[in-house]
């Protein structure tokens, strides 16, 4: 007797028909994502860059307004020029008003759609639809990238990576068919992209590195034409790049991010770039002791180390074009290498030797060395493809379970900089110094002052350590001691803005004193400074004049 056939759900039909498979694998890599940080809408503002990014930055906190817009395309504040981000925070604070949890949601879904916008892209280039699942996965869930998603300050990383994606989509577009608006919308996406964040400026050169793998474009032709056409057509693009460059530049001076350059030799500078490259990669294969600042090294890197870094880097180049077979190595390698170009500190900007968030879009191109090779591996051994299948499948695991037990850390600034002095190891007076800040804000005085005195001893002739613990000290009525540091803190300071505070300060300690007359002459200096400060002025009005009366 043959058995009747049993009819399939709906459901089932439409998980069979492989047209479908990026659907449900699209929509398990989003929920994935969403799943694993959602607990991130728990977690505070930190000081460290959400302050003049978003709670202390009026421009931005009063939501979107014409002069906010105006003041988004004409500002160099916090060394960068990057308008589309600061309209996304304005845009949340309209939205939401500073609670910090929607902001991180936001990040979290415009991950998600960084992923998903990753695997359809590639699987649509390549064919190859569980291999670019498996990137897509890697670079969603893979702790490297905490940093980008659980910092609200960092949605720039997030725009612009959303952008040169949406770019590549639309480069996609443009090279079935070309034309002149199909290239017209990769300009204008591209410059979406320019305008989140600078460090988008290598995408044209990403867009050459996909020519060659996975599109092949313009194989009929010798190598010199093919490349010459190729990058011709890129031109408006590069043009494009170098302009953001320029204002890149001169936000940065005019902010003083790039005050490091000048003190570090460049040497230095290029021999910290090898072993960041190195770092990068261990980082990426085995994510550990990931922190929000790793500060540069005290002594100069030892020398065998340095050389060691820069053969293994040549020595990876020059396997990854020689294996031509394996187009993807190529790819992969020089779109890691050259998206980390801009921040890998041959132009210093900061203080940090490397960060996890510059990753964000690097570690891209490892990942496609580790899903295109593991296939050719499993293929050339014969291994069987459940087999295959697990083995990826617990290496997404066991990142997911990392970045699981990473993210507490981001939770509030006391946590994220406790954990960064333990990395650290030493004394370090940019952590000390946002930890005794995280501290503060959280009520914990004493602690506070005790990592401010260790960012003072760290980096004495640094005045706002000090100006820092005259306050903790004011709060709690040691007046004289608190005296003693706001004066040290003035003699050190050149800012015309906390001199003011200084001069304001001291008055409102004397005052207290009872020490009249020297409050006066504060107060006077400081209206100097600003005759409009109503601070000054308002301490003024609290001293009595000679007959006791208040004026």
């Amino acid at each position: 007797m043959i058995p009747t056939p049993v009819s399939k759900s709906p459901l089932e039909r439409f998980a069979d028909d492989p047209h479908h498979k990026p659907i449900l694998l699209g929509a398990l890599l989003v929920l994935s994502t969403l799943a694993l940080y959602w607990r991130v809408s728990h977690y505070q503002f930190l000081v460290f860059d959400d302050k003049p990014y978003v709670t202390e930055n009026i421009h931005v906190n009063r939501g979107v307004t014409l002069a906010g817009v105006v003041w988004s395309f004409t500002s160099f504040r916090e060394g960068n020029w990057h308008p589309v981000t600061w309209l996304s925070h304005m845009a949340d604070c309209q939205w939401f008003g500073l609670r910090p949890g929607p902001p991180h949601i936001v990040n979290v879904f415009l991950h998600a759609a960084n992923a998903l916008l990753l695997f359809l892209l590639l699987q649509r280039a390549t064919g190859a639809v569980l291999r670019s699942f498996f990137v897509a996965a890697l670079f969603a869930l893979h702790p490297l990238n905490v940093e980008t998603v659980a910092w609200v300050a960092e949605r720039k990383s997030l725009l612009s990576m959303f952008f040169s994606l949406l770019t590549i989509a639309a480069y996609g577009w443009y090279i079935s068919r070309p034309d002149g608006m199909k290239y017209l919308l990769v300009v204008v996406v591209f410059s979406l992209a320019l305008m989140s964040k600078p460090m988008a400026v290598s995408l044209p050169l990403v867009l050459l590195l996909l020519d060659y793998w996975p599109l092949a474009r313009k194989t009929d032709l010798s190598f010199r034409r093919r490349w010459t056409t190729l990058s011709i057509e890129k031109l408006p693009l590069f043009l494009m790049s170098m302009a953001s460059c320029i204002v890149t530049v001169a936000a940065q001076r005019a902010g003083g991010a790039m005050e490091g350059s000048i003190t570090r030799p460049i040497s230095v500078r290029i021999e910290n770039a090898f072993l960041s490259y190195i770092t990068y990669v261990g980082k990426t294969l085995w994510p550990s002791n990931l922190s929000v600042f790793y500060p540069q090294p005290e002594k100069p890197w030892p020398w065998p180390d340095v050389l060691a870094a820069a053969v293994i880097l040549l020595a990876i180049t020059a396997a990854s074009l020689y294996l031509r077979r394996f187009r993807y190595l190529a790819t992969g390698w020089c779109l890691f290498l050259i998206t980390l170009v801009p921040v890998i500190g041959i132009v210093q900007v900061g203080n940090q030797s490397m960060a996890d968030r510059y990753a964000y879009v690097p570690c891209i191109g490892l990942f496609l060395i580790l899903a295109w090779g593991l296939y050719d591996v499993a293929l050339a051994m014969a291994v069987p493809r459940p087999v295959t299948a697990l083995v990826a499948l617990a290496a997404v695991f066991a990142l997911a379970v990392a970045t699981s037990r990473y993210l507490p850390y981001w939770q509030n600034g006391v946590a994220l900089l406790t954990r960064a002095a333990a990395i650290a190891n030493r004394p370090d007076f940019i952590i000390e110094e946002a930890l005794a800040d995280a501290l503060s804000r959280e009520g914990h005085d004493t602690e506070a002052y005790q990592h401010y005195g260790a960012a003072c001893t760290v980096r004495p002739g640094y005045p706002l350590c000090h100006f820092n613990m005259a306050e903790i000290l004011f709060r709690h009525h040691q007046l004289r001691d608190a005296l003693d540091q706001v004066e040290i803190a003035g003699s050190l300071t050149g800012d015309q803005g906390l001199k003011l505070a200084c001069l304001t300060r001291s008055g409102a300690i004397l005052l207290a004193l009872g020490n009249y007359q020297a409050a006066r002459v504060k107060l006077a200096a400081a209206l100097q400074v600003d005759p409009n400060n109503h601070d000054a002025l308002g301490l003024l009005q609290r001293i009595p004049d000679q007959s006791g009366q208040l004026r």
